[in-house]
């Protein structure tokens, strides 16, 4: 598939995730018509459809899946401002491409996508071979004498059964990648579902130092997930992070007191909540991460989690989540409930159905305006972030009528200032 056009679609989907009550247009004619003006073949228009237009890996001659992942550091920017240095996984600009040997700090710049946290989404299909092709670009922003300098990473597909040829812990019983080395996994999943990935090298720094991000395993190239319909769907990765061990880190290559490790920010796809609802970098001006959904419709939630001790309870104002798979796995009756409690490495599969006129109804508990509710973690220690309240893993619910623009009925422009809805 040309680069461009899922380019194309990806800025499409987020735009349309930022903008706020508008209505909703003729969906499926509109993508009909953009797909045919591209020429997109049948299993293109599949693809973005299923994935949401991520990127993608690209198609062998065999017809293996290829990505070529790479390690390296830099910074994450919070809602506050702070600027963290993390570790992690990234990948070519616009692609999952080979861009050959990468060892200095310009050809990581020139050649690859900033590093985030969590890294981007792998996509994969149930019976469809993978190739996943881990790249070591080395460090590039510690202090030369730091020991996190020519450190070695691994990918272990958590969740996934796989031989240890290709489990990623290292020499069990394959080295991990050394600095400027490469190797590839090969793997043909078993099974659908909601998994994840990190390193295995000194798990506990590399992992909470960024180095994880969410696979997704797809059943087939429709709106399905474990048997169930959905109409849209959101990966929603709960993780901790604590920028003074990561600063030690940079700094000498050793935590000092792991046991006393402790997070100084609590996240949502690597993002943090804010009182200031203009924020750029807040959680709820994500679109990976701000519930956008309309009546009537069934939204599928992929609930994930990482870090060292705090165990994330999402709660829904509002709704409450049918339970339909746990750690992958489909469950033989689901339930309802309105509070998950998520340790580290446990994935759960929720589908939340919204209700007829759900865009016009106000979080009595919330006020923060017609088809506004929130989500966020009930382990409260988890709303805190470097002491501030609220400033952690919380995200909003933005339920918008599919005929009716919602209420206030008031313009995104007002009196030429921007309007946000939320204070309204």
């Amino acid at each position: 598939m040309k680069a461009s056009k899922l380019l194309g679609w990806t800025t499409a989907i987020m735009l349309a995730g930022i903008a706020t009550y508008t209505v909703m247009p003729d969906v499926s004619g509109e993508e009909a018509k953009q797909a045919e003006a591209w020429g997109l073949s049948q299993e293109e228009q599949e693809l973005i459809n299923v994935t949401n237009g991520d990127l993608i890996g690209d198609r062998a001659k065999d017809g293996a899946w290829e990505f070529h992942l790479y390690t390296t550091d830099g910074y994450i920017e919070m809602a506050n401002g702070e600027l963290v240095w993390v570790m992690g996984y990234t990948h070519a600009r616009g692609s999952f491409k080979d861009v050959g040997e990468v060892k200095t700090k310009e050809e990581v710049e020139r050649l690859l996508e900033p590093v985030k946290v969590p890294s981007d989404t792998l996509h994969l299909f149930v019976g469809e071979k993978a190739r996943i092709t881990l790249h070591n670009t080395g460090i590039h922003s510690c202090d030369e004498h730091s020991g996190i300098n020519h450190v070695a990473h691994t990918i272990h597909f958590h969740g996934l059964d796989l031989t240890p040829a290709v489990d990623g812990v290292p020499s069990l019983p394959v080295d991990p990648v050394l600095e400027h080395k490469a190797f590839t996994y090969e793997l043909t999943p078993q099974y659908e579902g909601s998994f994840l990935g990190h390193c295995h090298v000194d798990s506990f720094n590399h992992i909470l130092a960024g180095m994880y991000f969410p696979i997704i395993i797809h059943q087939d190239k429709t709106k399905t997930a474990y048997g169930y319909k959905y109409d849209r769907d959101y990966t929603l990765f709960f993780s901790e992070l604590s920028s003074t061990a990561n600063e030690q880190l940079q700094e000498t290559g050793i935590v000092h007191g792991l046991q006393d490790w402790k997070a100084d920010y609590f996240l949502i796809n690597g993002r943090t909540f804010t009182d200031n609802l203009y924020h750029p970098r807040s959680i709820i001006n994500d679109p990976r991460s701000r519930i956008v959904a309309y009546e009537d419709e069934t939204v599928l939630l992929r609930l994930m989690a990482i870090g060292a001790d705090h165990v994330f309870a999402p709660h829904p104002h509002g709704y409450h989540m049918e339970v339909i798979a746990l750690d992958g796995r489909k469950l033989k009756s689901s339930y309802e409930k309105d509070t998950l409690c998520l340790a580290s490495g446990e994935r759960v599969d929720v589908l939340v159905k919204i209700p007829h006129f759900a865009s016009q109804r106000k979080c009595m508990s919330c006020n923060l305006g017609a088809g506004i509710t929130i989500m966020h973690d009930h382990n409260l220690r988890g709303m805190v972030s470097t002491g501030k309240y609220p400033m952690g893993a919380l995200t909003i619910f933005d339920v918008r009528s599919k005929t009716k623009v919602a209420k206030p009925e008031e313009p995104l422009i007002k009196e030429g200032k921007p309007y946000n809805p939320l204070e309204h």
